[in-house]
């Protein structure tokens, strides 16, 4: 769950005399943060949901789900960050609320043609939306902001301070997290690069697993692998490089294979 520091969102904009909502000026990127430091996200309905849409669907559509509410007297959807305004709202009331969702359940009905299902990579996700045009709301600010920048799939970083400082701070770590004797390491040079020679060999046929100038996707592929091994995933995580780590290393391998 959210931390207990993160509170309702100042981008909501609630009227404060109606619904007595407080402000927390920098709870929206730290809800986001949150969100975008998951691996994956879950595109089918459970516990963390609001108003019948899954937990990815909410996060891609601009809603943050675990602090959003719904009463018969209230819809009170908790936004991320400049989301509020891609809906063309600044102030919500209780005459215009149901007009707000409305056109949230527009969106998030488009979110739902891209057909994800189940457990889903957030670079996956958000690679999808953005070939289809579909992306989140709070993608700019995500942009502007160093730790949601340094979380999101390197070819949407477009500010080039940020980019700059998250390559100096990659490089002053050099190779101090990478040793030899690392299992995760092992991990990838076994049972990963297996999955992947496969997949190579096939031509790397499959939905999305190349893009749309017939190049091999890496996002995609690294996606792909992980949800064969989602079952030793599972049940021993710890051990497991993450997602991030998985596309890393496929990129060198394609590289390698071009050579």
């Amino acid at each position: 769950m959210v931390e207990k520091k993160i509170q309702v969102v100042k981008d909501t904009l609630y009227d404060e005399d109606l619904f007595g909502v407080a402000s927390d000026r920098g709870a929206p990127l730290e809800m986001l943060e949150y969100w975008l430091d998951k691996e994956f996200w879950d595109f089918d309905r459970g516990y963390c949901q609001f108003d019948g849409a899954s937990e990815g669907h909410c996060i891609l559509a601009g809603i943050e789900p675990e602090n959003s509410k719904w009463t018969n007297e209230q819809y009170g959807p908790a936004f991320l960050p400049a989301s509020i305004k891609f809906y063309g709202y600044s102030r919500i009331t209780a005459e215009e609320q149901w007009r707000l969702k409305d056109a949230i359940d527009r969106r998030i009905s488009d979110l739902k043609s891209l057909g994800l299902k189940g457990r889903v990579s957030c670079h996956f996700a958000l690679e999808l939306c953005s070939q289809y045009r579909l992306d989140p709301p709070w993608l700019d600010a995500a942009q502007n902001d160093f730790e949601c920048a340094k979380r999101l799939p390197p070819y949407l970083r477009t500010n080039n301070k940020i980019t700059r400082r998250i390559s100096k701070v990659a490089s002053s770590k050099g190779g101090s997290n990478r040793a030899k004797k690392d299992p995760k390491i092992k991990i990838l040079d076994t049972i990963v690069r297996e999955e992947f020679e496969k997949l190579r060999q096939g031509g790397f046929q499959g939905r999305g697993l190349r893009t749309k100038d017939g190049r091999p996707n890496a996002t995609a592929i690294a996606n792909k692998i992980y949800h064969v091994l989602s079952k030793d995933i599972e049940d021993s995580e710890d051990s497991f490089p993450k997602l991030t780590t998985f596309e890393s290393r496929i990129r060198k391998w394609l590289k390698n294979s071009i050579k």
